[in-house]
């Protein structure tokens, strides 16, 4: 059905430069653009919305299923320069068009593309294409990793973070989350080969940036500690605009917490509350200065609404200058929203417990008074992230009922799955909050293709903790979730610090070719 690219990467990236507007349509007929004509899907009735415009992919011979795979990438997740971004590979362009790409780089795209194609043509055999592309990435990645110049490259490090979004967009298993996690691991150990200098480069800052928010949301979901170097990095971007070192101070506020979180063994350990509650304390009142001093160009718009819809959970949503804000946005309502979660199940406990400690006299952070901040808080900052969805899914209240509207970029759809939920996973909410906030979630995965959506979904309505995954997986248990990746067996390469054969810790994953 599809042929192979017999004429090489670099005639690719020349048909893909002489059509720019191929891009925007995914299909070039007879190198005219395409009318993409449109079929309506109508969601499901658990997450109602208006009808979408999907197009509708038509097969041409003189472009290969790789290079629709290619042009779709680029549509979804290079969202474009900007000083703000932090999660976009919006630097790809200049990599993948101004130099030789490698295999890895190329195979690990394509992958990604393909999946996304497979999911909105229901295709079958581009999904197959896309397990094969991404088993050619890991392959050649197992061989490059054992040279340090190849190693230490940026499109090694791109290919690495490419196959970590394989696998969020889709994750079936625990075995998927687990894979995510080790191409973090993988990512990191590489960061650090390259060492700090890379960071000087455009492209090296934006990956750095780009690992970063990764890291952090994986070590707060393993419960771990983030890794030292970055923090030590982000404290010496002294190059950084104002804006940017706006949100390099909240990542580092972050950081802070999951660390602090990292220090406990686990989420009821109650063996120092004098140490954590003083501790997350002082970090809340830092995230609520942060707040308080953001720059102009960060202050978003709350719209009020004169009817409740499905899409909006309350009676208002906001609007941002850019998806960056309202990313950067999100992440501190995260962070202040589970420092205030700390501090509400310290102080709980230790009024359940004992009531009478001269601690709680000693400082009004142990106050019945704080309780009751941190609980506002919490309500608050679950409100403002249920507010953000419709910015992120790109609904327009002012096309009317039953129009038909354009899907968001599959990236602004990955970027809000953690702030939901974390929203929905809040012990305070609601159950009317956590109904909606699953519905989102299964919106992304149903629609958007995003498979790591549903499983945050499916925790949210059995009311698991993510935590729990890797508490099943202690012991070879995986009830939430059924193991979905028959056929696949997991192995790792291991990282060798000094050796000449550079090793990184990698997931690798066999299949019959």
């Amino acid at each position: 059905m599809f042929r192979d690219e017999s004429q090489g990467l670099s005639a690719r990236r020349q048909r893909l430069k002489d059509s720019s507007g191929q891009r925007a349509a995914l299909v070039e007929l007879d190198g005219q653009k395409a009318h993409v004509s449109k079929s309506v899907v109508v969601s499901g009735s658990r997450s109602p919305s208006p009808p979408l415009a999907l197009p509708v992919l038509t097969i041409n011979p003189s472009f290969s299923a790789e290079e629709q795979a290619t042009c779709f990438f680029f549509e979804n997740y290079v969202v474009g320069n900007d000083i703000f971004a932090t999660g976009s590979f919006e630097f790809l362009p200049d990599v993948y068009f101004t130099t030789d790409v490698g295999s890895a780089l190329s195979d690990s795209l394509t992958a990604i593309g393909l999946v996304g194609l497979a999911h909105f043509y229901k295709a079958s055999s581009l999904m197959l294409n896309a397990t094969f592309k991404y088993n050619s990435a890991m392959r050649t990645l197992s061989s490059q990793l054992r040279s340090m110049e190849q190693a230490k490259s940026d499109q090694t490090f791109i290919a690495i973070m490419l196959l970590a979004y394989y696998e969020v967009n889709t994750c079936n298993s625990r075995q998927s989350m687990d894979t995510w996690s080790k191409h973090m691991d993988g990512a990191s150990a590489l960061m650090q080969l390259r060492g700090r200098e890379a960071l000087r480069t455009p492209v090296g800052y934006q990956l750095f940036k780009q690992l970063r928010t990764q890291v952090i949301i994986n070590c707060m979901h393993r419960q771990a500690a983030v890794p030292a170097f970055i923090t030590e990095w982000s404290n010496e971007l002294d190059f950084e605009s104002v804006e940017q070192a706006y949100g390099t101070t909240l990542s580092l506020l972050v950081i802070r917490y999951a660390n602090l979180r990292a220090s406990m063994s686990c989420w009821k350990d109650y063996s120092d509350p004098q140490r954590l509650i003083s501790a997350a304390y002082e970090l809340e009142c830092d995230l609520a200065a942060w707040a308080k001093s953001c720059p102009l160009h960060y202050i978003y718009q709350t719209v009020n609404l004169n009817e409740r819809v499905d899409e909006v959970f309350s009676d208002h949503y906001h609007l941002y200058a850019n998806v960056w804000v309202a990313t950067t946005w999100n992440h501190y309502r995260c962070a202040r929203l589970l420092t205030n979660e700390l501090i509400l199940d310290q102080l709980g406990h230790l009024y359940e417990t004992e009531p009478t400690s001269p601690l709680l006299l000693s400082h009004k952070c142990y106050s019945e008074s704080q309780m009751l901040e941190s609980n506002a808080n919490l309500m608050h900052l679950c409100e403002d992230i249920c507010a953000s969805v419709p910015y992120f899914l790109g609904i327009d209240f002012e096309a009317g009922e039953g129009s038909i509207r354009q899907l968001p970029k599959a990236m602004y759809a990955n970027l809000l799955i953690w702030p939901l939920y974390t929203a929905g996973a809040t012990w305070l909410v609601s159950d009317v909050m956590i109904n909606w906030v699953a519905g989102r979630l299964e919106w992304i995965a149903d629609v958007m293709g995003i498979r790591q959506a549903g499983a945050h979904a499916l925790f949210l309505r059995k009311k698991k903790h993510l935590l729990s995954w890797d508490e099943k997986s202690k012991i070879g248990e995986d009830h939430v979730l059924q193991a979905g990746d028959a056929g696949f067996e997991s192995s790792s390469l291991d990282f060798e610090s000094g050796s000449e054969n550079q090793l990184v810790d990698l997931p690798y994953r066999s299949v019959e070719d």
